[in-house]
C-alpha cells in the first residue's frame, strides 16, 4: 500500500549521512546497525543522490548509511512513520538497533510505523543497508558480423535479468550500451527524500479518484445518450484505524476548483464505523457544470482538488475530470469523446533520477510545448511525482510504461515481485490527470537468443490483471509489437533503405527516430582524447555509437575529420527523422493514431537518439523536427517506388519530378480559406522553375492531399540542387506551416 504523505507534518532527514561500502564481511556482523557504533571514521554523503554521481562512482554491492535525528516536540501523541521516497535497489532498515524490515524496488516509496521504537526525548539512529548488486544474469554475444569491435564490445544480450529496473539496468542508451558491459552505470542509492511523517491515530491512508462524464438519454428528443454537463467523482478511501476499538466517524469529500475560479465547492459526507486496521469505503459526489481536463491543444487542462476527511484527519489530492478511450479495432484515442491524434515524445529525465528536478522538467516541457508535443511516453522507468504534476497542469497526456525493458526472467518469483511493484506504480500515479494509458512491459518479445523467456504469455497478463485491480478504467497494454503498437526507426534499428511503401504501418508508433553523434564539446566529456579521433571503436561502442547501425543501416560514410563526421551523421539524422514524421502524419487515421519520438534527451553522457544530449545541447534534428511537428503540416509525398527516405532525391534530366502535396490539420476546427502554395527553384540562385498557388478549406482533424506538383525536367535544365518549398497560410496571412524537400538534378 502506497500511503499518502503530501500535506502531512514531517521532519526531513535529507542532508549529510555517514556511509561505508561493504567489503567482504557483512555489515551486520560488524555491528553497523548498532546505535552506539562510532561512525566518525565513515565518509559523508549528501542525500538524496545516486551514488554513481559521488566519489563512490560505478560501484556494485552494498553501502551502509547512518544518521541521527530527534523527534520534533509537536509529533508527540501521533503515529510516526519513517518514509523512504525511493531506494535503489534492496533496502534493509534499522532504527535504534531494531530491524524494521526490507524493501525491493527502484522507484516505489515505502515506510515503517516506528511510533513505539522512537526515543521522543533523545537521539535516534537510523541505519540503512542499500544493496545494488550487478544482476547475476549471463550476457551472451549475439553479434557475429564483420566489424572491428573486439568481442566484449560486440552486441550482447542478457539471458534473464532478475532485477526489476527497466531502462536503469538494460537498454540501448545507457552506460555500456549493448556491449557485455551493458549493466554499467549503477543507479543504486537513496535517491529520493527520507522523512519522519506524523499522522493521527485514525487517518486517511490512500485515495483513488475515478471520474466519469455524466451521460443522460434524451428521452423526449432523438433518444440518444448525451453528456449532460455533470461529472461523477467516485473515490475509494482507505482509512487506517490504528486503535484497538471500533471508531464511528464521518468521511467527507469536498471537490473544489484548483486551476480556475467561479465554481462553488461540492461536498459529500458519509458516516462509517471503522474496525481496527485498514478498510476501504466508496464516496461518490456529482459535480454540476463540470470542467474537463484536456490536453493543452484541445482545451484547458482544468484541475480540481479533492479534500478527503476522516474525523479530524484531512488530505488533499489533485485530479482532473476526463475519460480516455482506446478503440481496440482502429487503435485510435478519444479524449472526452473527441478523437485525438497524439504527437508524442519518449522521455527520461536522467539515468540517475536524483538529478531530476522542477527546473529540468519546466525547461524540457516548455520546449515540448513550443514544438507542439501533446503526449509523453515514460518507459521503462518511473519519474518523480512532481513531473506528473507538471504534466497535469500543462496538459500533456502521459503513456506510462512499467520498468521492464527486455530480457527479464519469466520465473514465478519475478512475476510475484513485479506484480507487487506494478501495484505500487498504479497507486502512486492513478490520480494524476495526465496519466492516460499504461504498458506493463516495454518490449517483452525482443530477444536474440534461441531459448526465449515466455514473458508475453506468462508475465504480461498477470501484470495487466494486477494493475487492473488498482486502475480498472485506463487501457492497459501488454507490450510493444503487439495490439497495434510498434517501433519504426528508419536508419537505426531499421535499414535506412527500407521500402516504406511495403511496410504495413500500425496505428500506434511508440518509437520512431534515428541516432547520431553529439557535438564535439559533449563527446570530449566522456571519450578520452587518445580514443576520440581516429575513433577507438570499442570505446565508441561502449558509449552508444552502434557501429553496425551507423555503417550498415544508416550507411554513414567515414570522413577525414571528427567535425565532418559529426556534421554528416547529424545531417542524416535530421533528414530521416523529418521524413519519418512527414510519412506518418500523411497517414493520420489511415491508420496512424499516435507517434512518439525516441527520445527527448540522452539520459547519460552517450551518443544517443535524443533531440538533446545529456547536457541539453541540441542535435541538429531538434530544429528539423520542430519545423514539422506543429498542429498543421504541409508536406510532399513524391511519386516514387520504392519509397525510401533520408537519402538524396536525384532525378535525371528528362525525368519528371511529381508528387502529392499534403496538409495535415490536427485542430478540432476546419481551416477555411487556407492559401497553399509550392515552388520549385534552384538552390543557388532561387530562380523558380515551377510554382502554384490555390485556396482551399482543410477539414478539421484530417490529413489530405490538396494539390499535386509536377515538373518535367528539361533536357537543358542546369544540373545541381533544387528546393521544393511549400507553405500554408491562414486567411489572415498567418503562417500555418512551411516546409521543403531538396532534390538533385543530374
Amino acid at each position: 500500500m502506497i500511503s499518502i504523505h503530501l500535506g502531512r507534518a514531517r521532519e526531513g532527514l535529507d542532508g549529510d549521512w555517514r556511509f561505508r561500502q561493504e567489503d567482504g564481511e557483512p555489515g551486520e556482523a560488524l555491528g553497523y546497525p548498532d546505535p552506539d557504533l562510532d561512525t566518525s571514521s565513515w565518509s559523508v554523503m549528501r542525500l538524496p543522490t545516486n551514488w554513481y554521481l559521488t566519489e563512490v562512482g560505478d560501484f556494485f554491492g552494498s553501502i551502509w548509511f547512518r544518521r541521527e535525528f530527534r523527534v520534533p516536540p509537536g509529533f508527540r501523541g501521533q503515529r510516526l512513520f519513517l518514509r523512504f521516497g525511493a531506494v535503489d535497489y534492496l533496502a534493509d532498515v534499522w532504527l535504534n538497533g531494531t530491524y524494521l524490515g526490507s524493501h525491493e524496488g527502484m522507484f516505489n516509496p515505502f515506510e515503517f510505523d516506528v511510533t513505539d521504537l522512537l526515543d521522543l526525548g533523545g537521539t535516534n539512529v537510523v541505519a540503512v543497508k542499500d544493496g545494488a548488486p550487478r544482476d547475476d544474469t549471463e550476457y551472451v554475444q549475439v553479434d557475429v558480423s564483420e566489424n572491428p569491435l573486439s568481442v566484449p564490445y560486440r552486441t550482447h544480450q542478457a539471458v534473464a535479468i532478475s532485477q526489476i529496473k527497466g531502462h536503469m539496468i538494460d537498454a540501448m542508451h545507457r552506460p555500456g550500451a549493448q556491449t557485455s558491459f551493458r549493466s554499467d552505470g549503477n543507479t543504486g542509492g537513496i535517491w529520493d527524500s527520507v522523512e519522519l511523517i506524523a499522522r493521527p491515530a485514525v487517518y486517511v491512508d490512500h485515495v483513488k479518484v475515478f471520474t466519469r462524464i455524466g451521460i443522460k438519454k434524451d428521452w423526449l428528443g432523438d433518444g440518444l445518450a448525451k453528456p449532460d454537463g455533470t461529472a461523477i467523482v467516485a473515490v475509494d478511501v482507505t482509512v487506517h484505524n490504528t486503535t484497538d476499538r471500533v471508531v464511528e466517524t464521518d468521511l467527507g469529500l469536498t471537490v473544489a476548483p484548483r486551476s480556475f475560479e467561479g465554481q462553488e465547492p461540492c461536498e459529500r459526507t458519509r458516516h462509517v464505523a471503522l474496525q481496527p486496521g485498514r478498510s476501504v469505503h466508496k464516496v461518490v459526489l456529482t459535480v454540476p457544470d463540470a470542467r474537463l481536463w484536456w490536453t493543452w491543444d484541445r482545451g484547458r487542462p482544468d484541475l480540481y482538488t479533492a479534500t478527503v476527511t476522516a474525523g479530524e484527519d484531512s488530505i488533499e489530492q489533485l485530479f482532473g475530470i476526463k475519460e480516455v478511450v482506446h478503440d481496440d479495432e482502429t487503435g485510435q484515442w478519444f479524449l472526452n469523446g473527441e478523437r485525438l491524434f497524439l504527437r508524442g515524445m519518449r522521455y527520461i529525465s536522467s539515468q540517475w533520477m536524483s538529478e531530476a528536478n522542477e527546473q529540468m522538467w519546466a525547461e524540457d516541457l516548455a520546449k515540448m510545448l513550443d514544438m507542439q508535443v501533446n503526449s509523453i511516453r515514460i518507459g521503462s522507468h518511473v519519474e518523480k511525482d512532481g513531473f506528473y504534476t507538471m504534466c497535469d497542469e500543462m496538459g500533456f497526456l502521459v503513456w506510462q510504461v512499467f520498468p521492464l525493458h527486455y530480457c527479464v526472467s519469466d520465473a514465478d518469483d519475478l512475476i510475484e515481485r513485479a506484480s507487487d511493484m506494478i501495484r505500487d506504480m498504479g497507486e502512486m500515479l492513478c490520480n494524476h490527470a495526465s496519466i492516460g494509458m499504461w504498458s506493463v512491459f516495454k518490449e517483452p518479445e525482443v530477444y536474440l537468443l534461441p531459448d526465449t523467456p515466455n514473458n508475453y504469455h506468462r508475465l504480461c497478463p498477470i501484470l495487466k490483471e494486477t494493475l487492473g485491480t488498482v486502475d480498472p478504467v485506463r487501457w492497459i497494454h501488454l507490450g510493444d509489437y503487439r495490439e497495434g503498437v510498434y517501433n519504426l526507426m528508419i536508419g537505426y534499428c531499421w535499414d535506412g533503405d527500407t521500402h516504406l511503401d511495403e511496410v504495413d504501418i500500425p496505428p500506434n508508433i511508440v518509437e520512431f527516430g534515428a541516432g547520431s553523434i553529439p557535438v564535439r564539446e559533449t563527446l570530449e566529456t566522456f571519450i578520452p582524447p587518445d580514443r576520440l579521433w581516429p575513433p577507438d571503436w570499442d570505446t565508441w561502442e561502449y558509449h552508444g555509437f552502434f557501429y553496425n547501425l551507423a555503417f550498415n543501416f544508416a550507411k554513414i560514410e567515414m570522413k577525414d575529420t571528427l567535425d565532418e563526421f559529426i556534421d554528416d551523421y547529424q545531417a542524416y539524422e535530421a533528414l530521416v527523422v523529418k521524413e519519418q514524421i512527414e510519412y506518418l502524419r500523411q497517414r493520420k487515421w489511415a491508420p496512424v493514431a499516435s507517434m512518439y519520438l525516441y527520445y527527448w534527451s540522452d539520459p547519460c553522457p552517450i551518443m544517443g537518439s535524443g533531440l538533446f544530449d545529456y547536457y541539453r545541447r541540441p542535435y541538429r534534428v531538434y530544429e528539423a523536427m520542430k519545423a514539422v511537428y506543429g498542429r498543421v503540416l504541409i508536406s510532399l509525398e513524391r511519386d516514387v517506388k520504392p519509397y525510401i527516405i533520408g537519402r538524396e532525391k536525384a532525378y535525371e534530366r528528362g525525368a519528371t519530378l511529381s508528387g502529392r502535396v499534403w496538409v495535415t490539420n490536427d485542430h478540432r476546427e476546419a481551416i477555411e480559406g487556407a492559401e497553399v502554395s509550392w515552388r520549385i527553384a534552384r538552390a543557388d540562385t532561387d530562380e523558380a522553375v515551377r510554382e502554384h498557388l490555390l485556396v482551399v478549406t482543410v477539414p478539421a482533424d484530417t490529413s489530405q492531399v490538396v494539390d499535386r506538383i509536377s515538373w518535367a525536367i528539361p533536357a537543358a535544365a542546369r544540373p545541381g540542387a533544387y528546393r521544393v518549398t511549400m507553405q500554408a497560410l491562414a486567411s489572415d496571412g498567418q503562417m500555418l506551416s512551411t516546409n521543403h524537400t531538396d532534390v538533385t538534378v543530374r
